[in-house]
């Protein structure tokens, strides 16, 4: 089963992208903040972390930086209601390809988590 890591500090769009995930056989894990997220993933296992960009603690960008320093092969999704192509051209630097606007929608979300894992 693959495990997901979701850090959002909205609790409703974590419990959203959760319901998703877990009724498509997904196990997941929500944190509320980067730092959280951070030191989850550097004491467990996850196949993809789903990430906002605006946290409190450590942002999304800051998160992601650092993810890449030791983990450099971690899929990781980006779900933000602020994107821009400013912003989706640094996150491709970063080897971010799996960018989705807030509001989720959940065929789009569905489909993307899909494309992560083939």
């Amino acid at each position: 089963m693959k495990r997901i890591l979701l850090a959002d500090d909205d609790k409703n769009v974590n419990r959203s992208v959760d319901i998703l995930l877990t009724l498509d056989g997904y196990e997941t894990m929500s944190v509320y903040n980067g730092e959280e997220a951070l030191q989850k993933l550097l004491q467990q296992k996850f196949d993809l972390l789903i990430t906002d960009l605006i946290m409190p603690q450590l942002d999304g960008i800051e998160l992601i930086t650092r993810v890449r320093k030791f983990n450099n092969d971690l899929p990781i999704m980006v779900l933000s209601g602020q994107l821009n192509a400013k912003l989706i051209k640094l996150l491709k630097k970063k080897r971010i390809f799996h960018v989705l606007p807030k509001p989720i929608n959940p065929v789009h979300f569905r489909k993307m988590i899909q494309k992560v894992f083939r």
